[in-house]
């Protein structure tokens, strides 16, 4: 197990092939501001560069995923010119398009609260369980703003048009079980499970065949923009790079011989 320092405001430990990154400014409910959002995409690049990560886990300390944007700093950020307001936060947002690149699935584990641009944060994420007392929303409309990483792209694909715009116009708060009946997360569960539930599940995908799983996670995002006809010839040729692992080999024969698959990813 590897560990960063508990003085920064986000945490990052590897742990059976699972790169925990975890929110750490219970305080302020794991705001997010610049240092958060860079060390975030630091991170990823980090999970996505190491070949022992298989899995990227997020998560926030003290019983809360993250309020989003730190309020604190607000009003000065509201001051800005608006080419360097812009500026910054096309740099700060980049991480979300880290997210959705990274060959490796991204579990949300989402406890307390997850809206505004923390929400937006979760959606990042492929997988999102959270717990049935979760409070989940975009509430961008509270304080005057619209919208930012990528909530107005990823909600929709979430929930779909009509329900991302009640969510965004009401900027009302969904518990978690809500958010689990119209799509907005994967998973609903007791909160006393969250923790155990979500560390299993990230497991399970973490003894997964990452080739296999790259390739899933790339096609999925494809299909919302290809035709299917397109969408099946990259199917093709994807399963064609996958027939030649020593993974599907080993799928193949441990399923003949009745045993759990290791896969090696590769």
């Amino acid at each position: 197990m590897t560990a960063e320092p508990t003085t920064e405001t986000v945490r990052y430990e590897v742990r059976e092939r699972i790169a925990v990154v975890t929110l750490d400014r219970p305080a302020v409910k794991n705001a997010l501001g610049p240092d958060e959002w860079q060390r975030l995409d630091e991170l990823a690049a980090r999970a996505e560069a190491d070949a022992d990560v298989r899995v990227m886990l997020v998560r926030g300390a003290g019983g809360v995923f993250s309020a989003g944007g730190d309020l604190r700093t607000m009003p000065e950020r509201l001051a800005l010119e608006p080419h360097v307001r812009r500026a910054r936060l096309l740099a700060d947002a980049q991480v979300v398009r880290r997210f959705r690149a990274m060959g490796k699935p991204i579990v949300a584990e989402i406890a307390g609260a997850a809206v505004g641009a923390g929400l937006s944060l979760a959606l990042a994420c492929d997988v999102r369980m959270a717990a049935t007392t979760a409070k989940l929303g975009a509430t961008f409309h509270k304080i005057g703003l619209t919208g930012d990483f990528g909530m107005l792209w990823l909600l929709p694909r979430a929930v779909g048009p009509t329900r991302a715009l009640d969510l965004l116009y009401s900027a009302e708060l969904v518990d978690g079980a809500r958010a689990e009946a119209i799509g907005l997360v994967s998973r609903a569960v007791l909160p006393e499970r969250l923790e155990v539930e979500a560390w299993a599940y990230a497991q399970r995908l973490a003894a997964g065949p990452p080739v296999a799983l790259a390739f899933t996670k790339r096609g999925v995002a494809l299909s919302l923009e290809r035709e299917l006809a397109e969408l099946m010839a990259w199917e093709a040729d994807a399963q064609a790079a996958c027939s030649r692992t020593a993974d599907a080999r080993e799928g193949v024969a441990a399923f003949l011989e009745k045993r759990p698959p290791v896969f090696r990813g590769r």
